[in-house]
């Protein structure tokens, strides 16, 4: 009984996978929300991640947003949470974390090898978080008491 279940299970987990596609497919980029100037999008390029961290305390600290969002998709989630963890270290443990993960669903083109074909689309299914950091208010009005104007 318990092999019978084991079978079964392998055949449903194959029925998931996308089907093999004749052609080169083409990803396209996610569908974004209306972004703000307090909206940081990561990428899982390492070498960006000093700028990501100076937007953030900036906006935060210096031009007094009331919250900053950091968003990550798949591979870059990884360096949303460690850029969230960052800035929440470098401003002394102060900043308030709502975090939020949910799926995405994505789009790509098939370009088929044989140009009589017709283009066709596929979807995927790909994870996703947003961090929405703030300041308490007794601590914005703090920084901004000292802050000369």
């Amino acid at each position: 009984m318990g092999s019978s279940n084991a079978a079964a299970m392998a055949v449903d987990t194959d029925t998931n996978k996308r089907a093999h596609t004749d052609g080169v497919v083409k990803k396209r980029k996610p569908l974004r929300q209306s972004t703000s100037r307090a909206d940081i999008y990561v990428t899982r390029d390492h070498r960006k991640f000093n700028s990501y961290m100076r937007r953030a305390r900036k906006l935060l600290v210096e031009r007094n947003y009331p919250s900053v969002t950091i968003h990550g998709l798949g591979a870059a989630i990884q360096t949303a949470i460690k850029l969230a963890a960052a800035v929440k270290a470098s401003l002394g443990d102060q900043v308030i974390m709502d975090t939020n993960t949910h799926t995405v669903t994505l789009y790509d083109d098939v370009v088929p090898q044989d140009e009589s074909a017709d283009i066709t689309t596929q979807t995927r299914q790909n994870s996703a978080i947003q961090i929405k950091m703030s300041l308490p208010s007794v601590v914005r009005s703090q920084i901004f008491a000292k802050t000369p104007r």
